[in-house]
């Protein structure tokens, strides 16, 4: 069998029906976290996070990350659906940008807490800071949609 294609429509799809993901790091040993995230069309992943947490701090020595979505309410008894990338994470520091992803980033998670704002965190006033996660590989498994592959055969896009 021949391995399934996989297109960017298909994974925006499922990147829209998802907010939470979890982010793993490796410094000097493996470190995971979970956070809300949004995303753009050309695959990238956004995530506000406080520059003093762990997974923030090996970033900064390490920027090299992996990504794995599902959903939770998933039962062993359904198909399963979930993604999993490898890619880059970087703290934004264009301000246009920072500005831009954080706007975009509270837009989709529906935030509407007026003290989250660029200015309060440009004031020090929130501690926060907005990543992106540029991704390098992705890999989608929905047993639905790819119903005829193999376990370990999913289709993997390469960026």
């Amino acid at each position: 069998m021949t391995n399934p294609n996989l297109d960017k429509k298909q994974i925006l799809d499922f990147l829209g029906k998802h907010q939470l993901m979890a982010l793993a790091t490796f410094g000097n040993h493996p470190w995971i976290a979970s956070v809300y995230f949004s995303f753009d069309e050309n695959l990238n992943l956004y995530f506000l996070s406080s520059p003093d947490t762990l997974h923030a701090r090996i970033i900064e020595c390490n920027p090299k990350v992996a990504v794995a979505i599902a959903d939770s309410h998933q039962t062993p008894n359904e198909r399963k659906r979930g993604l999993q990338l490898w890619g880059v994470a970087t703290k934004i520091n264009n301000l246009n940008k920072f500005r831009h992803a954080l706007s975009q980033w509270k837009s989709a998670l529906s935030i509407n807490d007026p003290e989250l704002t660029f200015q309060n965190i440009q004031k020090g006033i929130i501690s926060g800071q907005m990543y992106q996660v540029t991704p390098k590989k992705i890999k989608l498994f929905d047993q639905e949609l790819f119903a005829d592959t193999p376990d370990g055969e999913e289709p993997t896009l390469e960026l």
